[in-house]
């Protein structure tokens, strides 16, 4: 089983609304060139397929109208904690350590692949703030290569999933950046 994490410092806690939509609306997943559909907010028993533009970070090529993506697989949503929700959030996980954050200041979700996917496991994308009062994502992932060829080549596909989890960290702050909240953001 391949165990990875990869979190990120993005700035001060008040850019919290603003990572918590990004990870809670599938942005952070197109920020990295990941395409889910059907993109609807994250909730428990959604199911979506994920695609990869290969192209990334240039749009999609398209032909005859059709975004030209390479097929990743299906998952499912098996847990959300959104702590900013009107009725509280929920808190209680045995998918994401509450000890390590503000418990009143974090979003995001796991999800579990389905059959057909490259990877078989789940991932989480998690925004949080630190008990330091700094703005962080996280994404961890434990998993298996679930294709055949994949698992014949192991140790490149653990390295495809860092970069993927490089990219979602990145592609998150990048878009904090841009939004034009006056914050400071760590470079």
């Amino acid at each position: 089983m391949n165990q990875l994490g990869q979190t990120l410092d993005l700035g001060p806690a008040e850019l919290f609304p603003l990572a918590r939509e990004a990870i809670l609306t599938w942005r952070l997943q197109e920020s990295a060139g990941v395409i889910a559909r059907p993109m609807r907010r994250a909730h428990a028993g959604q199911i979506v397929d994920l695609r990869l533009n290969p192209v990334w970070p240039l749009p999609a090529v398209r032909l005859r109208g059709r975004a030209l993506t390479v097929p990743v697989g299906s998952c499912e949503i098996v847990d959300v904690i959104d702590t900013e929700r009107i009725d509280g959030g929920r808190i209680a996980t045995d998918r994401i350590d509450a000890e390590h954050f503000d418990a009143e200041r974090a979003a995001g979700f796991t999800y579990r692949t389905l059959l057909g996917h490259l990877e078989s496991g789940e991932q989480t994308f998690l925004a949080y703030v630190g008990t330091d009062g700094h703005l962080n994502v996280s994404i961890t992932s434990e998993s298996v290569p679930g294709h055949p060829l994949l698992r014949a080549c192991a140790p490149l596909s653990v390295a495809a999933q860092r970069m993927m989890a490089r990219r979602y960290a990145a592609g998150l702050k990048r878009m904090l950046q841009q939004s034009g909240v006056r914050a400071k953001i760590p470079r």
